[in-house]
């Protein structure tokens, strides 16, 4: 213990953790690295609506991808044309943090065969049987975190990663500075592009600490739930919360959405895009064209979030009523 010297960040403990059996690593890439490193399958079943950022690790390892497709309830169209081998394994996505039962559903009969992509789900509970990843910092305030849960012995790595010089966008953001922040933002995740796997920083494992999980759950839920009320009948996905904690409200219309980000942008309203890549298929390509990713965190009281709906209501209907 260090008594006295200079002064620190005044943060509350909550005594929180995560998940006491997952193996802790950077960044979820990083601990699906580490996973197919030990498991040396030679194929892995992937859905064609996914983050790029995967895919150098799978290259690295000499994993063969196989793309199938998903339906417009982003779910695998047929399941069934994914064999099942020793050497292969299926990769579900949970998007948005929404698809937990239908995902239980799916991996009931052969759960050995999945890894159950839960980066944007870091509350849903692992199934047994399954290999789970997370990406906590999708939900929370830390520069890097990535977990793993597994029946699979992974022999964790010595070294840590050491986020000392990528939190000035977390306190920058605090401060209310956001386009400041936002350029080391991206310096900040450009580091964690390197998948070799390290123990996740001493910084993000206090800092997950002080996280107040049951705040952050109950937000989410309440301004899930607004959201849904909201644009139930404008909303050409409906996915209903059912306890769950999602990672956004997905608005999918009927048109492309680019200008309307471009406004929302200029108003100081920031929102994400889930994905642009080579290798989506039509049901990617349209939900990155034709829907907007709307915040729900724990920061936006209720009035933020009317507000919010307000203006993309606004926008939606001054954009495509003409």
């Amino acid at each position: 213990m260090a008594i006295g010297g200079y002064n620190q960040l005044s943060l509350t403990s909550f005594n929180t953790q995560l998940d006491i059996k997952a193996y802790q690593f950077q960044s979820a890439r990083a601990a699906l690295y580490a996973y197919l490193n030990v498991v040396k399958i030679k194929k892995l079943y992937v859905p064609n609506y996914i983050c790029d950022s995967i895919f150098s690790a799978l290259e690295s390892l000499n994993v063969n991808v196989i793309f199938y497709s998903i339906n417009d309830l982003l779910l695998p169209d047929n399941i069934s044309e994914c064999t099942s081998t020793n050497d292969s394994k299926i990769l579900l996505v949970n998007y948005f943090g929404l698809l937990s039962e239908q995902i239980k559903i799916l991996t009931t009969i052969r759960p050995e065969s999945f890894i159950v992509d839960n980066s944007q789900a870091l509350f849903c509970e692992h199934i047994e049987g399954t290999t789970s990843i997370y990406s906590p910092r999708k939900f929370l305030g830390i520069p890097d975190g990535g977990l793993l849960r597994t029946s699979i012995n992974i022999e964790m790595p010595e070294d840590c990663y050491d986020a000392s010089k990528n939190c000035g966008h977390l306190l920058l953001r605090a401060a209310g500075y956001v386009q400041a922040g936002y350029s080391q933002f991206l310096e900040a995740e450009q580091a964690l592009e390197c998948f070799i796997p390290k123990k996740m920083s001493v910084i993000s494992a206090y800092l997950i600490n002080c996280a107040d999980i049951n705040r952050i759950k109950e937000k989410r839920q309440r301004n899930y739930k607004f959201l849904y009320d909201k644009f139930k009948s404008l909303n050409q996905l409906q996915l209903p919360i059912n306890g769950q904690v999602p990672l956004c409200y997905p608005l999918k219309i009927s048109h492309d959405v680019g200008s309307v980000y471009k406004q929302l942008i200029d108003n100081g309203i920031y929102l994400p895009r889930y994905w642009k890549s080579e290798f989506s298929g039509e049901v990617g390509v349209y939900m990155f064209q034709n829907t907007l990713f709307l915040p729900i965190d724990e920061r936006l009281e209720e009035d933020d979030v009317q507000a919010l709906s307000d203006i993309i209501e606004q926008r939606i209907e001054n954009e495509y009523s003409r």
